[in-house]
């Protein structure tokens, strides 16, 4: 009998280290590229290879740094940027982190810190996300992007859209 119990807790035991090994695995928790961008609704387009882009999620804190479409940053043409080139650097990147809170499907970002002012001040974005093996859907809607004007934190007045976000595991 004592062998018996004693069997039983060590399948219990490997079947609870097995199950933590699987959910692990299938945790945002990590360092993800994007690989692909598909916007669906006002402007639709699809980038199958967008210009460079990485979201870290770690416990509850995330960043966000990325250079959206396809075409890559524009370079300065000399030591002293132009403010036409200083502008173009500017909307030309994406930069983001905080905290996010995970409720079923879906995870919603707060922002800390922001390249966009408003954003960084009460601004918040939810997303629909799914991970298949080593891959991390995350999508949205342009109305689940919240920013601050005056005294208000407001949904985006953006044309109605979707944008799916593919990305690849790295670690």
């Amino acid at each position: 009998m004592r062998q018996a119990m004693r069997l039983l807790a060590t399948i219990i035991l490997c079947g609870a280290v097995i199950g933590a090994q699987g959910a692990a695995k299938q945790s945002i928790e990590g360092v993800w590229k994007v690989s692909e961008i598909v916007v669906t609704g006002a402007d639709p387009s699809t980038i199958s290879s967008p210009q460079p882009g990485l979201f870290i999620f770690t416990g509850g804190h995330y960043s966000i740094m990325s250079v959206p479409g396809n075409k890559p940053r524009a370079l300065k043409k000399a030591d002293a940027a132009t403010t036409d080139e200083k502008v173009a650097a500017f909307e030309s990147f994406l930069a983001n982190s905080g905290t996010y809170e995970i409720a079923g499907s879906d995870v919603t970002i707060r922002t800390i810190v922001a390249r966009e002012t408003n954003y960084m001040v009460g601004g918040f974005n939810k997303y629909q996300f799914r991970i298949d093996a080593n891959t991390l859907t995350l999508t949205n809607k342009s109305t689940d992007l919240n920013m601050r004007f005056g005294e208000q934190v407001v949904p985006s007045k953006a044309p109605a859209s979707e944008t799916r976000l593919k990305l690849v595991r790295l670690e």
